[in-house]
């Protein structure tokens, strides 16, 4: 099935004619009906082969492909560990993201798999702004997510989530009929797909990953630095920007993120830092963020064709922001960092860890030794005098 998808992806790009229409079995007529929660203009009996610009759908998180390679796991490592903070930010979470407007009622036994375990403050789908989108292929079923990436792979990759969570999406292009090149032409120019891996470099469609969550998309350092920089280094330059879910987090410029993360890969070297020291990632966090700040206004930013003032940079570093991000124990990057330390901890051999805090209480036992050193020949100078 899933080479059956791909293939369906790769015809976008050599322009093959595919049918765009697939006869549909009755058990999945029944299986759509139930799965549309919103209104639609269309009978409530349409197949998935009956997709239309506008549709509302309920699908499970392993029917959608990714038209992204890439992620910033911290915004997920973020999103994840706020979870095992606050279990009720899990299902505020989904409600959002189902344009339910957030959570109203949960309980213990409530389950993401579970629509009918919890109560969001609105039916889902009735805020349809706020659902993730999909374009359907020229097969007419396929479905490839333009956005929500993030949020439904933290989703895939959460401890009680899964390949088998419903999401409502919304379809917003379809490829399943007309002339493929010039739909595919204007998807990419519209900013609509990502094809770059984290080498900055340029992929094919048939590269792209055949799930969502973090085992197949890969870790961008550089979108991870990016996510924490909004705010300090730069912003959305249109500040009327609707944002319906700040979980997806639409923005004038498509892949506005992205973009900065391009940028920093040709002006500096993370892989000189070690991101699970919370120092180390603070230095790095200081470096990307004066390297976005010192770009000249009018630098192109690599693949954007706009210039850096044009995709939003601030003219000094916001410190307030940063030291706020930095500090604060209920932050994004805070629980980041103990998430993403705990997962290196756990995936690491016991014998390892034991040698690293017998080295990291080595160090410290010098460090103490030194200062108190220090403080004795102090103190004798004192005296002599």
């Amino acid at each position: 099935m899933r080479l059956h998808r791909i293939a369906c992806f790769l015809a976008l790009v050599v322009s093959a004619a595919l049918s765009g229409t697939v006869s549909a079995q009755a058990d999945e007529k029944e299986k759509s009906a139930a799965a549309v929660p919103a209104e639609s203009d269309h009978d409530s009996a349409t197949t998935q082969s009956d997709i239309q610009v506008g549709d509302v759908l309920t699908v499970k998180l392993d029917e959608i492909l990714p038209t992204q390679p890439v992620l910033a796991y911290d915004r997920i490592f973020a999103s994840l560990g706020r979870y095992e903070a606050r279990p009720a930010q899990l299902f505020d979470d989904l409600c959002l993201t189902n344009g339910g407007g957030g959570i109203q009622t949960w309980h213990e036994d409530s389950k993401p798999t579970d629509l009918e375990s919890y109560t969001c403050k609105q039916k889902p789908g009735s805020q349809q702004d706020a659902l993730p989108t999909v374009l359907v292929a020229p097969d007419g079923k396929t479905l490839y997510l333009l956005s929500g990436h993030h949020i439904l792979s933290t989703f895939w990759d959460m401890p009680n989530g899964g390949t088998s969570v419903p999401v409502l999406v919304k379809v917003t292009h379809s490829l399943a009929e007309g002339d493929i090149d010039e739909k595919w032409d204007a998807m990419k120019k519209a900013g609509q797909i990502w094809l770059y891996n984290t080498r900055g470099e340029k992929i094919k469609p048939s590269d792209l990953p055949q799930y969502l969550g973090m085992k197949q998309l890969k870790h961008d350092k550089y979108l991870s630095l990016v996510f924490f920089l909004r705010n300090v280094a730069y912003s959305d330059p249109d500040t009327d920007f609707p944002m319906a879910n700040p979980l997806i987090r639409p923005m004038s410029v498509p892949y506005l993120q992205y973009h900065w993360a391009q940028f920093l890969r040709k002006k500096m070297k993370v892989s000189q830092y070690d991101l699970d020291d919370p120092e180390q990632y603070t230095a790095a966090l200081k470096e990307a963020a004066s390297m976005i700040v010192n770009a000249p206004d009018d630098e192109e930013i690599p693949g954007s064709g706009k210039t850096a003032k044009a995709l939003g940079k601030f003219e000094e570093m916001n410190t307030k922001v940063l030291d706020s991000l930095l500090s604060r124990q209920t932050s994004s990057w805070h629980y980041a960092m103990a998430y993403r330390i705990r997962e290196q901890e756990e995936s690491t051999p016991k014998r390892v860890l034991e040698a690293r805090k017998a080295k990291e209480a080595e160090e410290k036992a010098k460090q103490e030794k030194a200062a108190s050193g220090e403080s004795q020949e102090g103190t004798k100078a004192g005296e002599s005098q």
